[in-house]
């Protein structure tokens, strides 16, 4: 049987060479973290993602997973991109991971090839998530050495910020384990005050039903109206409490071309874009983590970041999509040129209101109508 100190130490150099940033190893089992997340859970934080709160004990135990597992191989690529730049207003803004190609295949890529690699060497069978099993991975990351939880729950690395995708790897052996980092965020609170939506509701908890990334990518039906603004031109995820962190001076360019923006999302301005046909969205989201926001959910974005972006040029695009199939297209719409504040939308929201039939895109029709006679 190979020496389980060689065998770790293979997994590591292994681990690099095929392009991972960080490697580190990590007990199989959580029990410290389980409470937490059942707390979490508790308070309602995880909003719709009802995946979160089945079996949460699985998620601090990888032995549920993978029978007899032992250890988990906690892997990080960097996907940094370079500081925050002003987006034009005409603009939506995506975050930064969502840019270039979908990090489920260019991770999953690398750890496939390690854990064949880790099989063939230990003659074992193993089983790999990135960001798709029951595992709570920033907690495994933490356990696993790779860093600390920051307090705007992300992990955080003294040598690359928080700008880190991470991937597992379940493996039924007992191998020499890495040793957690301590916290280094100390009294600082950057990415507390800069949420845009307070959804840091306290250091190291966020509110999933205020977080922009929650809102604009999990949620399925209609944004809160008294978040809308506070959204601005984001349109798929936010970057904000990263963007401020102290720690992301230290940060370097990702070495993953495929991480980079690319065409056509990522020129495309929002009234293009809220022109979409399904069809079309499903080509400009081929190979993209964006098609989880769905055609109706992304649409949807693009509406409330026009009627964030006082760009009077939309109002002709916003009306045609009071007609869109889609109800939560016309509803978030409507809501748009109420808050552009245009007065010559009144027409064509009136025209909407005496055919629309879904009740809560009436709702919503009333509203920007009442938003403009005020």
């Amino acid at each position: 049987m190979t020496d389980p100190w060689v065998l770790r130490q293979a997994i590591l150099d292994r681990g690099i060479e095929l392009g991972f940033s960080k490697i580190g190893l990590a007990p199989a089992r959580l029990k410290d973290a389980t409470p937490r997340l059942r707390e979490w859970l508790e308070r309602g934080y995880a909003g719709e993602m009802a995946y979160m709160g089945r079996s949460p004990d699985r998620r601090t135990d990888a032995g549920s997973s993978l029978r007899r597992a032992e250890t988990v191989v906690c892997c990080a690529l960097n996907y940094y991109l370079g500081g925050a730049r002003p987006a034009p207003a005409n603009r939506g803004v995506i975050s930064a991971y969502a840019r270039g190609e979908d990090y489920h295949r260019v991770l999953g890529e690398k750890l496939e090839a390690l854990a064949h690699f880790i099989e063939r060497r230990a003659e074992v069978t193993t089983r790999r998530y990135v960001d798709t099993g029951p595992l709570l991975e920033k907690a495994y990351a933490v356990a696993a050495g790779l860093g600390w939880l920051g307090k705007h729950s992300n992990l955080l690395s003294r040598d690359g910020s928080s700008w880190f995708f991470l991937g597992e790897i379940l493996v039924p052996l007992e191998l020499p384990l890495d040793t957690p980092t301590r916290d280094h965020c100390g009294t600082c609170s950057r990415c507390i005050d800069a949420c845009p939506t307070r959804a840091i509701v306290q250091p190291y908890v966020v509110d999933s039903r205020l977080c922009i990334s929650y809102l604009t990518i999990e949620l399925r039906g209609y944004i809160p109206r008294e978040l809308r603004p506070l959204m601005g031109t984001r349109i798929y995820g936010c970057d904000d409490c990263q963007d401020v962190c102290p720690w992301n001076r230290f940060a370097k360019i990702s070495e993953e071309a495929r991480f980079f923006p690319r065409e056509p999302l990522s020129t495309m301005d929002l009234v293009s874009m809220l022109r979409l046909s399904r069809e079309e969205f499903q080509q400009a989201t081929r190979g993209s983590a964006m098609r989880r926001a769905r055609y109706a959910g992304f649409l949807r974005n693009v509406a409330v970041a026009l009627g964030n972006s006082g760009a009077t040029e939309a109002v002709p695009a916003l009306v045609q999509a009071l007609s869109h199939e889609e109800p939560l297209v016309r509803g978030h719409a409507a809501w748009a040129l109420g808050a552009l504040g245009l007065g010559e939308a009144s027409s064509g929201l009136l025209d909407a209101l005496g055919r629309e039939v879904e009740a809560p895109v009436r709702e919503e029709i009333q509203w920007a109508l009442a938003a403009l006679a005020g």
